[in-house]
């Protein structure tokens, strides 16, 4: 399978943006890696997420705020002889961020984020409730790196 390193940032931010879910890795306490899928948005080389109010990765972000967020394309079944099991592979992109997690927690500000996500999956404008908003915990990720690869083989 041929890989290679995708370096423009308009092409890293295009994988991002056509994406539908992310996966974020957070580490636990001993050491290993516990990893949610979790829908988003993105501006401005920053990742927003939103989760309850309560539960384990937010006792873990509380212990490690360093985080791992993962995005891919959908992929494409591409071979180059139907019988040979080696020719197979998947045409797709990925993009890993890494970063810090920091709360937002004023409500006008926890609103623009919520449109943030909401826009990476409708463009209708929303509203938001007083108790959605202090029931809701607003993540964002600041991107320190950003890689990127396009993987799969080249068939003419």
């Amino acid at each position: 399978m041929r890989t290679s390193y995708i370096v423009e940032k308009e092409e890293l931010e295009s994988v991002i943006t056509h994406s539908d879910i992310c996966f974020v890795g957070i580490t636990e306490a001993d050491g290993s890696p516990y990893v949610i899928p979790m829908n988003f948005g993105y501006s401005d080389n920053e990742i927003i997420l939103h989760s309850g109010p309560h539960g384990k990765h937010l006792d873990l972000l509380a212990l490690n705020n360093r985080v791992c967020v993962t995005f891919c394309t959908d992929g494409k079944l591409v071979y180059q002889h139907p019988d040979v099991a080696c020719s197979y592979s998947m045409l797709a992109k990925s993009v890993l961020c890494k970063g810090s997690v920091t709360f937002i927690e004023n409500s006008d500000e926890k609103e623009e984020a919520m449109n943030i996500t909401m826009k990476n999956y409708t463009d209708r404008p929303f509203k938001y409730s007083k108790p959605a908003l202090e029931n809701v915990k607003v993540w964002r990720v600041k991107i320190d790196e950003m890689t990127g690869k396009s993987f799969g083989q080249n068939f003419k």
